[in-house]
């Protein structure tokens, strides 16, 4: 095995590593120089390919990794490092190699959406596991007095769909054991969340004035009521899910007394991106073990 791919390889590990403990154990605060230090990183990493063709395919992976990413950042679905995070890592690693474990053909797909999906199964399993005990320990009414009839119904309505699709994947496709596992774990993630929605984003939220609200934070607008988001984006230009500091000086200015629902108590994603990164690493797209 090439030995710089080796140290690639290492690179993606260990930058992603540190985002983790920044997330945890630094109020989920990346430091602007080292999530910018990454960046730099990376091209340094594209230029030593020393070929044209591969320089520009990784360039462009990260552009449009980039730009989609800033894209929903400024939705308010994701944070501006773990953006950066991704970046970084297609450009260190632009093509999904060969799994360790595992011996189906990756077709050239680009690591990161492999990346993605790895996450995105993760962070969904962990939702769960990281909030029910939160929800559990602040729900003056305990966890089953927060669902409604309604939840259990749409709870009740994914579990059906879901067990249709693992009876296809089980007798239709040559599905993996491996895959029907992953699809299995997410569904029991899912429905479980669905089922607690309500307590589990509660467990997320804390209400907060707004000379405490800091650029980046994202706001719970699904718990606020039309009225009061109406209210707020006639008083705040541009008042939306995500607080620029344009947004927090102009409500500050304004005097908005009105605490607001931030999420200051969410997961750390990092956490789920290291754990996706090991796991597109040892499994490829996670998706090429189910179809």
């Amino acid at each position: 095995m090439d030995a710089f791919f080796i140290v690639r390889v290492a690179a993606v590990i260990v930058i992603a590593l540190i985002y983790m403990l920044f997330d945890l154990f630094n109020r989920r605060n990346v430091p602007s120089v080292f999530a910018y230090a990454t960046i730099g990183l990376g091209t340094v990493f594209t230029i030593f390919y020393l070929n044209i063709t591969t320089i520009a395919v990784s360039a462009a992976i990260a552009i449009v990794i980039g730009a989609l990413g800033y894209l929903v950042y400024r939705a308010g679905q994701l944070g501006g490092a773990d953006v950066i995070e991704f970046a970084a890592i297609s450009l260190i690693l632009p093509i999904q190699p060969v799994p360790y474990l595992s011996s189906i053909f990756q077709f050239n797909l680009p690591f990161i959406i492999s990346t993605f999906i790895a996450t995105g199964v993760v962070a969904l399993a962990m939702i769960p596991l990281y909030y029910l005990p939160l929800a559990s320990s602040t729900a003056k009414k305990g966890l089953w007095g927060c669902v409604k009839r309604s939840d259990i119904m749409k709870g009740a309505i994914l579990a059906a769909a879901y067990l249709a699709f693992l009876v296809f994947l089980a007798f239709g496709t040559p599905a993996s054991t491996i895959g029907l596992i992953l699809v299995l774990v997410v569904m029991l993630s899912s429905i479980v969340t669905m089922t607690f929605e309500k307590p589990i984003t509660d467990s997320m939220v804390e209400y907060i004035k707004v000379d405490k609200l800091e650029e980046g934070d994202m706001i719970a607008l699904n718990l606020m009521s039309v009225k009061e988001i109406r209210e707020m984006k006639r008083k705040v230009k541009g008042f939306d899910r995500l607080a620029t500091m344009k947004i927090i000086n102009e409500m500050k200015g304004k005097r908005i007394s009105k605490r607001l629902p931030v999420y200051r108590k969410a997961m750390p994603l990092a956490l789920p991106i290291f754990i996706g990164i090991i796991l597109s690493l040892l499994f490829g797209n996670l998706l090429l073990l189910i179809i």
